[in-house]
């Protein structure tokens, strides 16, 4: 019965420590480093007003807002995704206005620091449009950069050995095929080749390949969605642009889906939707990009498992042989603003995907470099840390209290009946 009573309150105190984030629905941005998917803004809709849109290509202030929640996903422990996951809010640390639609990648020096550029930043816009969180010092700051480029709304990869940050083209006031390359460890900008790049386009994905390709799946460019037939490489190492024609299974076009590197070569391509204006989503909505021969093949994933409803503007996060995807929309489907969405996709056998319940720890998390170490550690934390400690202590106390006397007021029942049998 104790540990009956141990167990309960066990549950009930990770409820009421748990933090959950609010809002992030959509345009939110994501990055993994060691054990942790750290995420950051996104847009917070207005339900009522964004379930009677049918034209999604126009969306004023009032139909959404932005958020500035940052927290992580602590994928070091297992999980289920209908029980308490391990978020932690680190919020209180960003420095960062409302934010949406950003670059964002780890890199840096010694590859321990989240660099993040442009994006929508609502009415008023940064004058400096790099922000970094060092996963050491836990600390945000607002670099200046030299030879910033203007402002967009793009996605990012980072070669770790050279630390160099690569965004093509991307959404602003024009959309051109431009690449600029940021170097995180001096903070100055450059410019990368357009010779043979593809039109400029925005709500695609980006995938570095190990040996220096990029690869640029879908998106939006000037004719509309981008047909997946051909595929754009951008190769770091020698600054060139070339097309690789694929074969195989030949994909819906799509804009604004997710895409996942594994240890053997396959891009996982999820959700995604077939027209901007109307959101509405890609029937074949888990397909794959096998890159490991000369040619790049597609197929259409054999999913096993019942699948959670498609969509687009979510995340998709690889740990292991697990693909975690996180929020997201369609044209029918909007979640409520608090809901907890996140889903699992168990991608270790290529013939047989199937969504599952629990992220269990099967093999260790890899991790870039070496774990983080703080030795200056972040006021807010030792804040939100003393607090926490001390709402433990009060229900430690107040558990164990209520543990001897439901101990004492039982005994005394038992007492009480065996007398009244013995007369």
């Amino acid at each position: 019965m104790r540990l009956l009573y141990l167990y309960i309150f066990n549950e009930f105190l990770k409820l009421i420590l748990a933090f959950t984030p609010n809002n992030t629905v959509w345009g939110h941005i994501n990055a993994l480093a060691g054990s942790r998917i750290y995420y950051t803004g996104g847009v917070i809709p207005n339900a009522t007003i964004w379930k009677s849109i049918i034209d999604f290509s126009n969306t004023p202030n009032q139909m959404a807002t932005q958020s500035k929640e940052f927290y992580y996903l602590d994928v070091s422990t297992g999980f289920k995704i209908n029980g308490i996951i391990p978020w932690v809010d680190l919020s209180s640390s960003s420095i960062i206005p409302p934010h949406s639609w950003n670059a964002f990648s780890l890199c840096g020096s010694d590859n321990s620091t989240l660099v993040m550029f442009g994006g929508d930043f609502g009415s008023t816009t940064p004058i400096n449009l790099v922000f970094t969180y060092n996963l050491k010092t836990l600390q945000w700051s607002n670099p200046v950069t030299s030879s910033q480029p203007p402002n967009k709304a793009t996605r990012s990869a980072c070669d770790f050995r050279t630390g160099k940050m690569y965004m093509f083209s991307g959404s602003s006031n024009t959309v051109n095929p431009t690449m600029n390359i940021l170097d995180t460890k001096t903070l100055t900008w450059g410019v990368g080749s357009i010779i043979g790049a593809p039109s400029g386009r925005y709500d695609y994905t980006v995938t570095l390949l190990s040996n220096g390709n990029i690869v640029y799946i879908g998106g939006v460019d000037s004719s509309g969605v981008v047909k997946l037939l051909t595929i754009p490489l951008y190769n770091i190492n020698d600054d060139t642009w070339y097309s690789m024609t694929t074969t195989g299974y030949l994909p819906t076009p799509r804009g604004h889906h997710s895409s996942v590197l594994t240890k053997d070569g396959r891009i996982i391509v999820y959700g995604g939707y077939i027209d901007r204006i109307t959101l509405v989503p890609v029937l074949d909505d888990l397909v794959v990009l096998d890159t490991g021969g000369t040619v790049f093949t597609w197929s259409k994933a054999n999913v096993s498992t019942l699948s959670p409803p498609s969509r687009c503007y979510h995340s998709a996060t690889l740990v292991n042989h697990y693909m975690i995807v996180l929020f997201g929309r369609n044209d029918l489907y909007l979640p409520s603003s608090t809901m907890n969405e996140v889903y699992i996709l168990d991608t270790s056998d290529k013939f047989d995907y199937k969504w599952i319940s629990e992220y269990k720890i099967d093999e260790p998390v890899p991790t870039i470099n070496s774990t983080y170490t703080n030795n200056n550690t972040n006021p807010d934390t030792n804040i939100a840390l003393i607090a926490s400690t001390v709402v433990l202590a009060f229900l430690f106390v107040l558990a164990i209290c209520l543990l001897i006397f439901f101990c004492r007021k039982r005994n005394r029942n038992i007492l009480l009946i065996s007398g009244s049998n013995e007369q």
